[in-house]
């Protein structure tokens, strides 16, 4: 019975995970919202059940591990209250400060429950069942999708630049982004070589062999160099970390996974650019999936094959052939590589464009951050401001590096507390198992230079392997250390423990509801979606009651509703995101339809100010304003006309300041031709005396 109910909850454990990579990563916020209630709601199922547990317990016999809340737990609900305060400096946006804040939630809750079912040693075998579950099925759809066999919106990334793909292709996989997928897929790809190090079951060790040649080639077809980068990196800290018949296994089974790798990606590089051209899917030929096959059982007939050498006695001659052999495969690997992933690999192959934009983005954020160093923007901030703030005209909507957003979501403070956090998550793995850092270090490496903590996957991920690396602590010596503590002590633990559950049980409370409510508004805009007229106006009135700080709703309910009510619907959305651009240039078009030119330039101006590179908006300014001046020319309202020509001729000036090269994207920001029309014809009306007369003398 006790073993049924630990499948059940590894199987809903896979699901979780399954179902994170699925919905896109969870990198969007309205598809988290159900899954991320859930967890909230079983979170605080567990503290319940603690604190049922805590209060029937004898006090002599209240240490019970299994009934506390983890540190680990704490550290992320602590994360979610810190952008909860963010709530009190005026964030850029208020709803992305709330989701943060709620997904935190959800992600310690996810850990809570790991904690609760797989906690014990003895148990974690279940979860880890769980992980290589969900992991064969992400990276085997994916692999699929790029043979042609499954069809998922955006999985393939095509393209014709060569500083993007070299193959022209790249696969995404469920979560629509390769440099997220190859990282996910090498850092399941080192955990699967920890297995076969070090299992002692041939089951397990079965498992392992068969998935190590499916991430590997995963991997490689994202062409995410900052991916083997961090695999690279992490693999040789494994080398050093590995002692006797692990360093040995360690060499002989990573070499035997590049060689068949190497040979698996020259087969199939070709598949992804033979889909239906809309990226989702591929086309392999029934030759190229027949030998993909062949390699599959190959490399895990090797690796039992390499068994056998690695468990003979350890001898020096067996550690310098495995050194030999290790080498040997990546001189293979190097010959049998695709010459396009080759070139992929070398240094400056790709005209460092990434890496220029990486730089650029950077030296952008370093200029948001000095805005509120202390506490930050609150949650999106990068995402809310960072057109205010972009020296060219780049299209940047993350920052590409997971510890600056955070640093830029909550400033300073918020980012020395994160340090302190992440050393909270990692402290059990380090006294437990160090050599459980190596998958979780290729998804921190790569978070350094990418936006993989943006995707809720990759907390569930994380996660996982911190709970199974961290599993098991020496029950018994615990207790007895706790047994010396005086009763003093053991009354101030005891508080501090049901502080603790009352705690975390209000955040999991809060997360709950705020995500019901979140969930209620993306319904109702669903629903409005599919209806029209005063239905369509009714939904989204339903939507922006459950949710007043969406924007998006609010901009959609503003074309429905009355002309006279549409001014101060908008308005009211600037208290929850005083520099939406959106909101601002709806509130300024509004003006102008009232023929209001000083708030219409006022609006404008605002939102040019804060998005100064959309040619668009640059555009409709000009010719708003000129043709307000001419409307008004025509209305004898010369005073005003005289306003919006000055105003035309204003925003032309600085549009036109922008018009140069720009080497982020290596073209050219010119100004467009119905704006140069449009500020001539200004010109030519304010050249004649008898067009606009001069201001009244005093």
């Amino acid at each position: 019975m006790r073993n049924a109910l630990h499948g059940i909850g590894s199987a809903a454990a896979a699901a979780v995970l399954t179902e994170g990579a699925w919905r896109y990563g969870l990198f969007f916020d309205e598809p988290f919202y159900r899954l991320a209630s859930t967890l909230c709601i079983g979170g605080l199922a567990v503290v319940g059940i603690f604190g049922w547990q805590r209060m029937r317990a004898d006090r002599r016999h209240s240490r019970i591990e299994l009934t506390d809340i983890r540190p680990a737990v704490s550290g992320l609900l602590f994360a979610a209250l810190l952008y909860a305060f963010a709530l009190l400096h005026e964030p850029a946006s208020v709803l992305g400060t709330l989701q943060q804040a709620f997904r935190y939630c959800a992600y310690a809750a996810y850990m809570l429950l790991l904690y609760a079912g797989f906690g014990p040693r003895g148990r974690r075998v279940w979860l880890s069942a769980a992980l290589q579950a969900s992991g064969i099925v992400v990276v085997g759809c994916a692999l699929a999708g790029w043979m042609g066999a499954l069809s998922f919106p955006a999985m393939i990334m095509t393209t014709g630049d060569g500083r993007v793909s070299a193959v022209g292709a790249r696969l995404g996989g469920f979560l629509q982004y390769p440099n997220f997928l190859g990282a996910a897929a090498l850092a399941y790809l080192v955990w699967s070589w920890l297995l076969l190090v070090r299992t002692g079951t041939r089951w397990v060790f079965g498992l392992a062999a068969c998935s190590v040649l499916p991430y590997f080639l995963v991997g490689l077809l994202t062409e995410s160099r900052g991916a083997w980068l961090a695999a690279s990196v992490v693999w040789a800290a494994g080398a050093a970390l590995m002692r006797g018949k692990g360093r040995i296994g360690w060499l002989l089974y990573s070499g035997w996974t590049l060689l068949c790798g190497g040979a698996a990606c020259r087969v199939v590089v070709g598949a992804g650019l033979r889909g239906p051209g809309n990226g989702t899917a591929g086309g392999a030929t029934v030759a190229e999936a027949l030998l993909l096959l062949l390699l599959f059982a190959v490399s895990a007939a090797g690796l039992f094959g390499l068994r056998r050498f690695v468990h003979r006695s350890e001898t020096k001659q067996n550690a310098v052939a495995a050194w030999a052999g290790w080498v040997l495969s990546i001189a293979g690997l190097g010959l049998l590589l695709p010459p396009a992933i080759y070139g992929r690999m070398t240094v400056g192959s790709t005209g460092g464009g990434t890496a220029g934009a990486r730089e650029l983005f950077y030296r952008d954020a370093w200029r948001l951050f000095r805005e509120a160093p202390l506490f930050g923007r609150g949650g999106d901030a990068w995402r809310s401001l960072f057109a205010g703030v972009q020296s060219q005209p780049y299209v940047g909507n993350e920052v590409h590096n997971g510890y600056l957003e955070v640093a830029l979501d909550l400033g300073a403070v918020g980012a020395a507390a994160g340090v302190v956090i992440m050393a909270v998550l990692l402290r059990p793995v380090w006294k437990s198992d160090r050599t459980g850092l190596l998958p979780i270090g290729v998804l921190l490496l790569h978070a350094a230079i990418d936006f993989d903590m943006s995707f809720g996957y990759y907390w569930l991920l994380l996660t996982s392997w911190i709970v199974y690396y961290s599993s098991g602590p020496d029950e018994a010596k615990e207790v007895a250390a706790a047994g010396r503590v005086g009763q003093r002590g053991r009354r101030f633990w005891r508080g501090a423990r049901a502080a603790t559950l009352a705690a975390a049980a209000a955040c999991f409370a809060a997360g709950a509801l705020l995500g019901w409510r979140f969930d209620a508004a993306a319904r109702h805009r669903e629903a409005a979606a599919a209806v029209s007229g005063a239905a369509r106006t009714a939904a989204l009135r339903a939507a922006l009651e459950a949710n007043p700080y969406w924007t998006r709703i609010r901009l959609e309910l503003a074309v429905q509703a009355p002309p006279p009510e549409r001014a101060a619907l908008l308005a009211a959305g600037l208290r929850y995101e005083p520099q939406s651009v959106p909101l601002l240039w709806a509130l300024g078009r509004q003006s102008a339809e009232r023929k209001d030119v000083r708030g219409a330039a006022a609006y404008m101006r605002r939102a040019l100010a804060a998005d100064r590179f959309d040619r668009d908006k640059q555009t409709e300014a000009v010719v708003t304003m000129a043709r307000l001046a001419q409307e008004l020319r025509a209305d004898s309202r010369f005073a005003e006309a005289r306003l919006a020509a000055n105003a035309a001729e204003a925003f032309f000036d600085g549009y036109e300041s922008l018009d140069r090269d720009y080497a982020a994207n290596d073209r050219r920001f010119a100004v467009s031709a119905a704006a140069k029309a449009a500020a001539e014809q200004n010109r030519q009306l304010a050249a004649r005396p008898e067009a606009l007369r001069p201001f009244p003398q005093e």
